[in-house]
């Protein structure tokens, strides 16, 4: 017959492990929370444009020009011009936005967001 005695729950070295997992997680979520967040400001960014150039035929420099002053905005410093993606056909523009974020997160441990955001414009010809 097994003794009760010893059975009655987590150990101390288990709550311990357990607790420094809840911290890993909760670390992690404070590191990753802004990067979604602009993330997802740079989405509604892109979004907008998208929907304010139909039925106009916008060329590379204008459309950079027009979502860089609107990341400026929005406080989003993690698009550069080399992430702005543009291509054109007869009767669409497709431009969007590809990029990386690296956020250190514990020592040489890091975390990498990536994005890509793209939008097709038809341009009415």
């Amino acid at each position: 017959m097994m003794n009760l005695r010893k059975q009655r729950g987590a150990s101390f070295i288990f709550w311990v492990f357990m607790l420094a997992f809840i911290g890993f997680i909760f670390l992690v979520g404070i590191k990753l929370f802004p990067v979604y967040y602009r993330g997802l400001a740079a989405k509604k960014v892109m979004e907008d444009l998208a929907i304010e150039m139909q039925n106009k035929k916008p060329n590379k420099k204008q459309l950079w020009d027009l979502i860089d002053r609107r990341l400026y905005i929005n406080n989003i410093n993690d698009v550069t011009k080399e992430d702005f993606v543009y291509t054109v056909d007869k009767r669409t523009v497709e431009f969007g936005i590809d990029y990386e974020v690296r956020i250190p997160l514990v020592a040489n441990l890091d975390a990498v967001a990536m994005f890509d955001y793209r939008h097709t414009i038809n341009t009415g010809n």
